[in-house]
């Protein structure tokens, strides 16, 4: 994306649906990091991914723009000269570093964090804040579906 000078980088992973026009809304708030929302399939189930201090945020004012410390990348826009900015974590490990099951990480005093967050975390190091458009609410599907409070499973309806 740098190379070819593209100005966003947009996350989809392959389990969330946003709504038809999420990328054009995350675009129009012209921030370096924004993300849409979507909840948690696992444990805590049908919270949304996003933390602050380190805790799930499970009440935030609905439909708005707010700030959180950490947040999934699967609905995710990042402006490209973040990227361009932004130095790698480590050696070998430049925007997306997956430190889950890497104790000894830890004792250079990374946090074990999955890729997603690991990039928010060194992000906001680096003076970038991380915002999620809570209006943008996306589905996150698989044996189940997550929505704000709810978690269920997944029925017929057609996924696209």
């Amino acid at each position: 994306a740098i190379e070819m000078r593209a100005t966003h980088c947009f996350f989809l992973d392959s389990d969330v649906i946003p709504p038809h026009n999420a990328v054009l809304r995350l675009l129009a708030h012209n921030q370096p990091i924004i993300s849409g929302m979507y909840c948690r399939r696992s444990p805590p189930a049908a919270v949304p991914v996003m933390l602050k201090d380190n805790q799930w945020i499970t009440q935030f004012p609905q439909g708005k723009v707010i700030e959180v410390d950490l947040v999934g990348a699967g609905c995710l826009l990042i402006q490209t000269d973040v990227l361009a900015k932004l130095p790698p974590q480590r050696d070998g490990a430049h925007w997306f570093d997956w430190r889950v099951d890497c104790p000894p990480l830890a004792t250079q005093g990374l946090p074990p964090l999955s890729e997603d967050f690991t990039f928010c975390h060194h992000a906001r190091q680096k003076g970038y804040k991380i915002l999620v458009d809570t209006s943008i609410r996306c589905r996150h599907v698989g044996f189940a579906e997550a929505d704000y409070g709810t978690f269920q499973p997944l029925d017929s309806r057609s996924h696209t």
